[in-house]
This record gives C-alpha cells, structure tokens and sequence, in this order.
C-alpha cells in the first residue's frame, strides 16, 4: 500500500512498483541494484517515489515515426 507523507511524496514499495510497471518483483530487485531506478532506504526498506517512476517510464518511451516530422 503505498504511503503519502507530509511532503506530498507518494512513497512505492517494491510490489507496487512492479505492478505499475507490469514486471516481477525481482526484475524491480535487479533495476535498483543495478541503480537503473532512483531509490532510497528507510530502515533497512526499500522505497521509491511515484514521480521517479513516472520519469522512469516516460525516459524509456520510444516514439513513433509520425513524432519525428
């Protein structure tokens, strides 16, 4: 479940990023190890912020030939 805290930041768990993303939870366990998805710890957790994610998804974005003209 994910969490909003005071800032205004929508804090994501591994599961719920991997069911935003449609991947496994180990395919997200390997996305941050490899610090290829922004991350922080708390406690010992690992969490992620929703606009990372958003940016995430949208640097990988492949545009179709018609955006190119």
């Amino acid at each position: 479940m994910s969490i909003e805290n005071r800032t205004g930041l929508e804090l994501l768990t591994i599961p719920e990023v991997g069911t935003i993303l449609k991947i496994s939870v180990p395919t997200v366990r390997r996305l941050q190890q490899q610090r290829k998805i922004p991350f922080f710890k708390v406690g010992g957790c690992v969490r992620f912020i929703r606009s990372d994610i958003d940016a995430y998804l949208q640097k990988r974005r492949v545009r179709s030939v018609d955006e190119y003209q």
